[in-house]
C-alpha cells in the first residue's frame, strides 16, 4: 500500500501542489494528468525518493521495490541499446538472451548494437520500455512513458501495463493525454 496524506511541495515559496491525499493498493494503476507545471513529474520524484523536501505524509509497504523512469530517457549516449539495458542498475542480473527477447518484441533487435546517440527518440523510449519489461519491481513510477511512441508500441506498452498489474504490481504514470481510457486519473490541476 502506498499512501499520501496532505502531501504538498513548495518551490521558491510557491506551492506547486498541496493537500494531495490518496491510497494506492496492489493490482492498480493511476494516470497523473494536468497542465504543465502542476507537479506531475515532481510527485513522481517525491514518490521515488529523489525529492525529500515535501510537506505531509508519505508511506510505503515494506515490500515495495520501486522502479522510476523519468521524463528524459536517461540513457548513456556512448552505450548501445543492449548495453544500456545490461548495465541498468534498476534491473536484476539479466542474460543476453533475455535482452534479445525484449529487443525483438520491441522491433529493436536490428538496432541493438548501435550507440544510443544515433537512435530516434522513439527508439530510445523503447529501450526504457525494455528495462520496464525486465524489471522485477512491484511499484512503477513512469514519467510520460507513452511519449514519442508509434501506435503499435503504444498498444504493446498498454499490454505490458496489464501484465504487470496482473502480476500484482502498482503503476503511477504521468501523461498529457486526457482522453478517456481504462486508467483511473489523478488530475493535478485540482491540487494547485
Amino acid at each position: 500500500m502506498l499512501k499520501t496524506a496532505n502531501l504538498s511541495y513548495k518551490f521558491d515559496d510557491k506551492y506547486i501542489f498541496s493537500n494531495l491525499s490518496f491510497e494506492f493498493a496492489n493490482d492498480s494503476v493511476f494516470k497523473l494528468v494536468g497542465d504543465n507545471g502542476t507537479g506531475k513529474s515532481t510527485l513522481l520524484k517525491i514518490l521515488s525518493g529523489i525529492y525529500k523536501n515535501y510537506e505531509g505524509d508519505l508511506s510505503f509497504s515494506e515490500d515495495d521495490f520501486v522502479f522510476y523512469s523519468g521524463h528524459k530517457t536517461g540513457l548513456k549516449n556512448n552505450l548501445t541499446a543492449r548495453e544500456n539495458i545490461y548495465f541498468d542498475i534498476r534491473l536484476p542480473k539479466i542474460s543476453h538472451s533475455q535482452i534479445n527477447s525484449v529487443l525483438e518484441q520491441l522491433d529493436l533487435i536490428d538496432y541493438s548494437d548501435i550507440q544510443s546517440v544515433y537512435l530516434s527518440e522513439g527508439q530510445k523510449r523503447k529501450i526504457n520500455i525494455a528495462s520496464f519489461m525486465l524489471s522485477k519491481a512491484n511499484l512503477y513510477l513512469l514519467d510520460e512513458p507513452f511519449n514519442n511512441l508509434d501506435p503499435k508500441t503504444t498498444i504493446f506498452l498498454q499490454e505490458i501495463f496489464d501484465m504487470k498489474i496482473n502480476a500484482g504490481a502498482k503503476i503511477i504514470f504521468s501523461s498529457h493525454d486526457r482522453s478517456k481510457d481504462n486508467f483511473p486519473v489523478i488530475d493535478m490541476n485540482l491540487f494547485n
